[in-house]
């Protein structure tokens, strides 16, 4: 279990005080690829640092499925702010399915572009959730 289960399957107002502890884990989640995937575009990484990166997303990609963000993001405008109504929590989701994204595009071609996307999504992702602190 973790603190992002039945976020998915809920649909109206979800407010800081209950997500916090879910955005923190996705927030760990990223935080602990990082490091690892700017070894890796540097072309220092190692095969250990490939292997525990992927596992990382594994996890994130989890995280994030168990919120349901994605599919948020992909339905209508007016059902995102139902679900995600406080501001500090759907800039918080944007930047971490950004740098979701821009992450595992490094991890299937280590490139310095999406790597720098990703950082400035993921840091955007650190500044809202010290918001919602």
């Amino acid at each position: 279990p973790t603190a992002c289960d039945g976020f998915a399957d809920r649909k109206l107002g979800i407010k800081v005080a209950e997500y916090r502890d879910c955005a923190g884990e996705i927030l760990a989640a990223l935080d602990g690829k990082e490091p690892r995937l700017q070894a890796i575009v540097a072309e220092r990484g190692t095969d250990d640092d490939r292997r525990e990166a992927r596992q990382a997303y594994k996890k994130l990609a989890i995280l994030i499925r168990k919120t349901g963000i994605e599919s948020d993001y992909r339905s209508r405008p007016e059902a995102l702010t139902m679900k995600w109504p406080e501001g500090p929590i759907s800039a918080f989701n944007s930047g971490a399915v950004h740098a979701s994204v821009q992450y595992m595009a490094v991890l299937n071609y280590p490139n310095a572009d999406n790597f720098g996307q990703g950082v400035r999504a993921h840091e955007q992702g650190r500044r809202c959730y010290r918001e919602m602190r």
